[in-house]
């Protein structure tokens, strides 16, 4: 939490910069599908062929092209093994920052300062909650823009679960995770 106090603080600052600049609000939902899911843990799990669906948005400014701001996205992977009694919900917060080409294309890097999943696993024959936190990692993306406030993206996410908890028991183990996500945003500037 003190992360993302002191991450709001410096976009703040930054984004109060780019005011006296005549930059614009932007805010961007979006909808799509997180496809090629994986999760690998340190002890040799490895889980993927997930996909699901994905909601969230960005918030920050524009000027002259380049973007800056926040960027949260929810996710609901359905994983394909046994193990996995339910999908897995993921949760990520990130600083992106991106650049708008006149030629009706845009790119964005971001940095997930904080991630965090949930699913239930089988264990030894018994259905245990697994809970993943501590998580960062990137985002690279692309999108194009098919209407004048319509754009389809294409996403890669990687990074790191830094600890999980199943059941009771906490560990403090790296968990990798990458995804593709393939989504539909609407950009407005205000």
């Amino acid at each position: 939490m003190k992360k993302i106090a002191q991450l709001a603080l410096l976009l703040a600052l930054v984004l109060g910069a780019f005011q006296s600049a005549n930059a614009a609000l932007l805010l961007e939902p979006q909808v799509g599908f997180s496809l090629g899911s994986k999760l690998d843990f340190k002890d040799g799990e490895k889980y993927s062929g997930g996909m699901g669906l994905s909601y969230g948005g960005r918030v920050g400014y524009q000027n002259m092209g380049l973007q800056l701001g926040l960027d949260y996205l929810a996710s609901s992977v359905d994983m394909d093994d046994k193990d996995f009694k339910s999908n897995v919900k993921t949760s990520e917060w990130a600083a992106f920052a991106g650049f708008r080409f006149p030629i009706l294309v845009k790119v964005y890097a971001g940095y997930i300062f904080s991630a965090t999943g949930d699913s239930k696993v089988d264990v030894l024959g018994s259905s245990q909650n697994l809970d993943l936190s501590n998580g960062s990692g990137y985002k690279l993306g692309v999108g194009y823009t098919l209407l004048p406030f319509v754009d389809l993206n294409l996403e890669y996410r990687q990074g790191t679960y830094g600890e999980y908890k199943v059941g009771g028991t906490k560990i403090k183990e790296d968990v990798n995770f990458s995804s593709y996500l393939l989504s539909v945003s609407l950009p407005f500037t205000i």
